[in-house]
């Protein structure tokens, strides 16, 4: 059952964020295009401008993304579940564990696509931009070249040590934070709904409780680790201290308060649906 459930819940909300990262994806190759063209020393100001106008459509993109998924994909849940669409969800023949653990999964994965979606998106900008670049100015090329002589010999370095292990640790951030983003709003919406004059309200107030504990509880367990890292980068040879090393434990603590908060709002929310569901 919980597989039929993906399947609908996916297809029901694919159509907007995949729209967004395909206008996402348009907007970096639009904003990375001038540099192909020697647009920069034109004497007439309309294609600079019209060149910097495309960045700051691409920037501007970037946040829509974000924020357009998230958006989305909260309304949808809460139209979904407690609204008039909400009767039709609640007398399906499945759990409500079910229910929530689909719901649960696809958010989770549209907000690490949409992460995703950003990141490729910054990559194809700058991508587009170097080869722009370099194939238009020799000056700039030599000088590229010799970049990346000095970036290979940096990550050579002692003090680049251990980072595979700090992208293990950023990795598993992005993914307990976006599993945890999606339980903080599903969260939220859930608790509001038992505020039953002022549903919204009560779900933007239950929102940001949680996060204002979860903030404090991560600044609690991180000030201890963070004055051991100033401790020792002002102890530490700067040559021989990797500052991946240093800061991969306090991502892996990150994560752990983020699955930790997870599995908590995830059985509140379980326990609102099944006791004390709560229609318009």
């Amino acid at each position: 059952m919980l597989g039929k459930l993906l399947r609908h819940e996916w297809k029901a909300v694919w159509k907007v964020p995949t729209l967004l990262i395909g206008a996402l994806m348009v907007a970096s190759v639009m904003a990375g295009i001038p540099f192909l063209f020697p647009i920069w020393e034109s004497d007439w100001i309309g294609l600079p401008l019209s060149a910097v106008m495309l960045m700051l459509l691409f920037f501007a993109a970037m946040i829509a993304t974000s924020f357009g998924i998230v958006i989305y994909l909260t309304v949808r849940y809460y139209k979904s579940m407690y609204t008039d669409e909400g009767y039709l969800t609640h007398t399906l023949p499945v759990k409500g564990r079910d229910l929530l653990l689909s719901k649960t999964i696809v958010m989770s994965v549209w907000n690490l696509i949409s992460g995703i979606a950003v990141f490729v998106a910054m990559m194809i900008f700058y991508v587009i931009m170097l080869f722009g670049l370099t194939t238009r100015t020799s000056i700039f090329t030599a000088e590229f070249m010799d970049a990346l002589g000095e970036l290979r010999e940096l990550l050579n370095s002692p003090y680049f040590e251990g980072m595979w292990g700090f992208l293990a640790s950023l990795g598993c951030m992005m993914l307990t934070g976006a599993v945890g983003g999606s339980l903080l709003i599903m969260g939220a919406i859930n608790l509001g709904q038992m505020v039953r004059k002022h549903r919204i309200l009560g779900a933007i107030g239950a929102y940001f409780g949680f996060y204002s504990v979860m903030q404090i509880i991560v600044m609690v367990i991180m000030f201890p680790m963070m004055l051991k890292v100033v401790f020792a980068a002002n102890h530490t040879d700067a040559s021989e201290m990797s500052v991946f090393a240093l800061y991969t434990p306090m991502y892996f603590v990150i994560s752990a308060v983020y699955a930790i908060l997870a599995v908590g709002l995830y059985f509140l929310s379980e326990y609102l649906i099944r006791r004390q569901l709560e229609l318009e």
